[in-house]
């Protein structure tokens, strides 16, 4: 099943009613063309000529057309003349109110499976492991929501709503041109081949080209997100000449590509609309040569019908050709979508995961080994056991794997070796969500959003009072800066936090880890960026906040984790010493060094 047929498919029941309203709209068309020729002979009839003498077809159809318009042009020309155009009338306002809810139909369907397969693409955003944004663009990522959503609903979607109505047209059109006159028809069809073959000469390549289109759109989008994010250092290095130009460069070639495509797609409607047009010149030909012969009972009126309904089929015949060639084109971002909606998602609860409710007795490390790439090993062997309560701080140069063992704890990623277990059960049997629901996170770059403060601090707990979020704000030491704020806690704070200091960012990340109430707490270079006084607050809400829990804290600042319960030296991914401040500085051995370094500086 393709992606396109997997994603309608909920809605096959309007589909089934787009295509009875198209079916309907086309029957009123066919209608109102099969009622002119004879009309027009029965309003102005050839001197002597009897009027109410049937077509000499012989068809049902005719006969009984034929009989209709015998019995309206008894009442008079004149009067004939208004029924006629009320008759017209009618059906033509079936034609169009059909063919209204057709399309209200196709509306509903394409609005609902955008918004189905953006919502797809979120969901997969937010369960894709953090290694995957390590190793591919952000903006990549972005562009399927954008560039490739966009191309999907104008390319594919469509291309679909195209081909089914040019399908159910062209089906009953041919259907009817094959009842008028089946010799004609069939030399109609003999044409058809070559027709087919010329224009999938002229999209045989689009899939190819499109995918090259996306592709550079996706580059695009992350070079404006890394121009936007990197400004500062732009404007710094005076590189604004050198970013205009390698982005002009990257969108001319873009353009190029663009123009490429669409010229290709663009020259399918005229070719066909000329291929079209020589069909009907040689319907004319070869029609009128059989209505001269008289053979196979095509009377003049049926071929003026017979003329009139191909013309009719044209429209939907171009529309079809447009449709394959926007459905080629569309192809490369559904590739896209398709590809990153099965991503693996190497971090996920197994099948037999079972409920967290916290921790009761220690966490432990055991042989626990960790690599982002095969052969590059960032820990080996870490043997730790974490009591519940205490206070574990993890020291060592950059690059030696501190940050990582909190993402082993927090499952951002999975151990390659060894396990990790809470409570003596592994990670990887407990609930994903129970789990980190019961930790708290406080990082150096603090992730902040575009809301108010209130919206930052009860982030992911939209149940939490006002007298909570207070309470919580309190215990980080912000309620203070907080109320000075234009709108107090309804103060928005822009994109990151932007409006605010780095000290007050991070005690809104505590205040936030304050409001979950975890059982653990990792703290992730907390203090490190700040400055003297904004670290003395911070480090007052930490030490508040550790005072009840279980804490996991990295810090190169030394000073602020003396009195942990046990501090773990790391180096090269592996434990080198361990032990409380004072047994470390009597070992006289590298955690020694590194305060003599700090107290240097």
């Amino acid at each position: 099943m393709s992606f396109t047929t997997q994603q309608m498919k909920p809605y096959a029941a309007r589909m089934a009613a787009y295509g009875f309203f198209v079916v309907l709209s086309v029957v009123f068309t066919m209608a109102t063309a099969l009622s002119v020729a004879d009309f027009v002979k029965i309003l102005f009839p050839q001197e002597g000529a009897a009027a109410a003498v049937p077509s000499a077809g012989g068809s049902l159809l005719s006969q009984a057309i034929q009989q209709l318009y015998d019995w309206l042009i008894a009442y008079g020309p004149q009067r004939a003349l208004f029924f006629f155009a009320l008759i017209v009338f009618g059906l033509y306002a079936l034609k169009n109110i059909f063919g209204y809810l057709s399309l209200v139909q196709m509306a509903v369907i394409r609005a609902k499976v955008v918004r189905n397969i953006r919502n797809q693409l979120f969901d997969k955003v937010m369960r894709l492991p953090l290694s995957y944004f390590g190793s591919n663009r952000k903006g990549d990522v972005l562009s399927r929501f954008g560039g490739d959503m966009v191309e999907y609903e104008e390319s594919t979607l469509n291309s679909v709503q195209q081909m089914v109505t040019a399908v159910v047209s062209m089906v009953l059109y041919l259907a009817m041109l094959f009842y008028i006159s089946p010799k004609l028809t069939f030399f109609v069809l003999c044409m058809l081949p070559v027709i087919v073959f010329v224009i999938s000469g002229i999209t045989h390549r689009l899939r190819r080209n499109s995918l090259e289109l996306q592709e550079r759109n996706a580059f695009l989008t992350s070079l404006m997100e890394e121009t936007i994010m990197g400004l500062k250092v732009i404007k710094a290095y005076t590189a604004i000449g050198f970013s205009n130009a390698r982005f002009r460069q990257a969108d001319q070639s873009y353009a190029r590509l663009r123009t490429k495509v669409l010229r290709r797609v663009d020259l399918s409607s005229p070719v066909s609309d000329f291929l079209g047009n020589c069909v009907v010149i040689g319907i004319l030909l070869f029609g009128s040569s059989m209505v001269l012969r008289g053979d196979t009972g095509l009377t003049p009126e049926l071929f003026v019908s017979y003329i009139m309904m191909f013309v009719l089929m044209i429209p939907p015949s171009k529309e079809l050709t447009t449709a394959i060639s926007l459905m080629k084109k569309g192809r490369a971002c559904v590739d896209r979508l398709e590809q990153f909606l099965q991503e693996s998602e190497t971090v996920k609860d197994l099948p037999e995961a079972q409920p967290f409710d916290g921790l009761h007795h220690q966490i432990e490390f055991r042989q626990v080994g960790f690599h982002y790439t095969p052969g590059t090993e960032v820990l080996q062997g870490i043997d730790l056991v974490i009591p519940k309560g205490s206070t574990v701080a993890l020291v060592g140069s950059s690059g030696s794997g501190k940050s990582t063992l909190l993402d082993l704890l927090m499952r951002f990623y999975d151990c390659t070796s060894g396990q990790i277990l809470i409570d003596g059960r592994p990670l990887q049997t407990l609930c994903l969500a129970d789990l980190r629901r019961h930790i708290g996170v406080v990082a150096q770059d603090t992730i902040l959003f575009n809301d108010t403060i209130r919206g930052n601090i009860a982030f992911g707990l939209p149940q939490a009072t006002d007298a909570q979020v207070q309470q919580a704000a309190e215990v980080a030491n912000a309620h203070q800066f907080i109320l000075q704020q234009a709108e107090g806690y309804d103060t928005n704070i822009g994109d990151g936090g932007e409006c605010l200091s780095g000290g007050q960012r991070q005690r809104l990340s505590i205040a936030r880890a304050v409001l979950r109430n975890p059982d653990v707490l990792l703290f992730d270079e907390a203090t490190s960026a700040l400055d003297t006084e904004s670290e003395r607050l911070v480090q007052q809400s930490l030490d508040r906040l550790m005072a009840n829990c279980t804490a996991l804290v990295v810090a190169h600042r030394l000073s602020t984790i003396q009195n942990a319960d046990l501090i773990v030296v790391l180096e090269q991914g592996r434990i080198v010493e361990r032990g409380t401040h004072d047994q470390l500085m009597h070992l006289q051995g590298r955690y020694c060094q590194l305060v003599q370094m700090q107290s240097f500086k």
